[in-house]
């Protein structure tokens, strides 16, 4: 049952990818993701760039035009001072701003033109703009605008005009930014151009690095496939030391689990196919052979095999009821129903049932404990089974005339159950393995091979453990450790 639903979960994995849209594969989702990273940096870079390209060349032309309207306030000063702005335009005395490449305005304080290089209508005109404003108040500042009719974009400065300290006027430049435009849009070619080759690489890069990302797991699928269609001999190839190395050495483990479980299947169906056969064998032939009108005849020969098909019919029914309680029990879906218990009590049940069959074969059955209350968390029915079954081996085991001591004690938080005997005892090489499953060692006595099997499966339920100490021809102590009940007093 266990191999079927490792098969399954196999190939409803292999389903699942299989379903996945290209889309959804891994080798897109990884491009994906750097592609978005490297396609939001590459924006954000050209952004950027292109700011500072237009800040670097925008401040560049206004340090000029700043300078320019220095030098021209200097030669005022110096030379022109003692004529009156009008004066100076009237009488053509204006060299001080003739040299200028951009357009001169020339301006009273307040804002009403004066003059201007490229003669147009504003003249005699007052200009309302941010930085003829900052001038009249006596600061030097810049405005950005679009000349009327032509709508070219342009930068102006206006600064005042000084003599002996006391604003006379304003010089107003005005430079075209056509020229900065082209050159911000030549150096942003290239910072695009840079971009896409970034990008590109960027996506050569991503598609190369998924291959090999995706590559192993490709790898894995192939695996997981061959598993599915029943060839457990197939290993995945563990390299390195990351997550797909460890994903490849799990997908080994679950290979090598469902070889070995697959083993235990045919040993198990081997064994119960053995074990069923002897006693249905036993039944089979005496029932023929007690058929025979001589045999008939012979009443000790009938008791005979009447009391052997009986012996049998009961072997029988004790294999299946030992089959049903290890299938119950190892099954997910088996509940124990556990209460409080005091194990003190329910060992002394058991003493007291199994004591006959001491008695009749003279063995000395003892209950030892100096406690009066052991409380545990348990199921009642499971371990009193799990008790019957160990000291049903014990005396199994021991010879007429010979010791059995049911001893309970306890341990830390621990509560231990010992059965100990004096009979024939366990060999050092079988001691390993006889709490396995169908594990019946080299004596005649055992049976099904499931009692202490099932002993230990219920004993691991209730958080305990199952401790099995033995010498050849001295006898055995089997140790059962569970839990004790927390915040419990025993007496």
């Amino acid at each position: 049952m266990e191999i079927r639903k490792s098969e399954e979960f196999i190939e409803r994995e292999i389903k699942s990818y299989n379903n996945e849209s290209p889309n959804e594969s891994i080798k897109f989702s990884v491009i994906k993701i750097i592609m978005v990273f490297v396609f939001t940096v590459v924006i954000g870079f050209e952004i950027f760039s292109f700011n500072s390209i237009r800040t670097y060349y925008e401040s560049a032309l206004a340090d000029s035009m700043k300078n320019q309207a220095r030098i021209n306030q200097l030669q005022y000063s110096n030379y022109m001072n003692r004529y009156d702005l009008s004066d100076i335009i009237i009488g053509d005395k204006n060299i001080f701003y003739r040299q200028n490449e951009t357009q001169v305005q020339i301006l009273d304080n307040s804002g009403v033109v004066l003059y201007d290089s490229l003669g147009s209508d504003v003249v005699g005109k007052k200009l309302d703009s941010f930085d003829v404003n900052s001038a009249i108040e006596g600061k030097q500042d810049f405005s950005k605008s679009k000349r009327e009719g032509s709508g070219e974009k342009v930068m102006s400065l206006s600064y005042p005009l000084l003599s002996s300290d006391q604003q006379v006027g304003i010089i107003r430049l005005t430079s075209s930014l056509d020229k900065v435009s082209k050159r911000i849009t030549e150096d942003a070619f290239w910072y695009v151009l840079f971009g896409v080759v970034v990008t590109i690489a960027a996506l050569i890069v991503s598609f190369f690095a998924a291959t090999s990302f995706v590559r192993p797991i490709n790898e894995l699928i192939g695996v997981s496939e061959k598993l599915a269609a029943g060839d457990y001999s197939v290993k995945a190839e563990v390299k390195g030391n990351n997550e797909i190395s460890e994903l490849a050495s799990t997908l080994n483990n679950l290979s090598d689990n469902i070889i070995k479980r697959e083993d235990m299947k045919n040993e198990f169906i081997s064994s119960v196919s053995h074990e069923l056969r002897t006693p249905l064998t036993s039944i089979k032939g005496w029932a023929i052979t007690l058929q025979a009108p001589e045999i008939q005849k012979n009443e000790d020969m009938m008791g005979q095999g009447l009391k052997i098909i009986e012996d049998e019919g009961d072997r029988l029914s004790m294999m299946v009821e030992d089959l049903l309680d290890f299938s119950r029990l190892s099954s997910s879906n088996f509940k124990y129903n556990k209460e409080k218990l005091d194990i003190v009590e329910l060992s002394k049940q058991v003493h007291t049932q199994l004591f006959p069959r001491t008695s009749s074969r003279n063995i000395d059955f003892k209950f030892v404990t100096i406690y009066k209350n052991l409380p545990v968390y348990a199921d009642k029915n499971r371990m009193k089974e799990v008790l019957i079954n160990i000291i049903d081996n014990a005396i199994k085991f021991t010879e007429d005339g010979g010791e059995i001591d049911l001893i309970l004690d306890q341990e830390d938080e621990k509560v231990l159950i010992t059965i100990k005997d004096n009979g024939e005892g366990i060999k050092d090489d079988e001691i390993a393995f006889v709490a396995s499953k169908f594990y019946k060692g080299s004596s005649s006595k055992s049976q099904t091979g499931l009692g202490l099997s099932i002993c230990e499966e219920i004993i691991k339920a209730h958080g305990g453990k199952l401790v099995i100490k033995s010498k050849h021809k001295v006898g055995t102590s089997v140790i059962v450790e569970i839990p004790r009940l927390e915040d419990e007093k025993v007496y």
